[in-house]
């Protein structure tokens, strides 16, 4: 785990999860890291709800298997690619592909609808707590 307190690791951090490390009101811990390089993700506070449920299963068309956690925030991922609605596992959300900002794993998806609602779906087993 890296020190959520270290000032030179979060000068490369999005500004709104910086702001969230530098708050005297937010205990530090609940963090959400990168399984692979523990950069910090999101927290815990974020987890929500989607379709009735924080945790989902699916299977990919090529067979993967992603056990995914819905979450309202993930500043510390990167969004790449094209929205799109192909195979989408969430019905009227398009997606993009989410990877963490710093080791650049692919660490889930964005998903956003026409209305503007959106929620990253992050692999859990590819995210860690503290």
């Amino acid at each position: 785990m890296i020190d959520v307190r270290d000032k030179p690791r979060q000068a490369t951090l999005d500004p709104k999860l910086k702001e969230l490390l530098e708050s005297d009101t937010q205990e530090k811990k609940g963090f959400i890291y990168c399984a692979l390089c523990s950069h910090v993700v999101s927290h815990i506070e974020q987890r929500t709800e989607v379709n009735g449920s924080h945790d989902h299963y699916f299977v990919n068309p090529h067979g993967l298997e992603f056990h995914v956690g819905c979450f309202d925030e993930a500043l510390g991922c990167a969004i790449s690619g094209q929205p799109t609605a192909a195979d989408t596992w969430f019905p009227g959300f398009l997606w993009h592909i989410a990877t963490c900002e710093e080791c650049n794993a692919h660490l889930g998806w964005l998903f956003a609808n026409a209305e503007a609602s959106s929620f990253y779906g992050l692999i859990l087993d590819r995210i860690q707590t503290d």
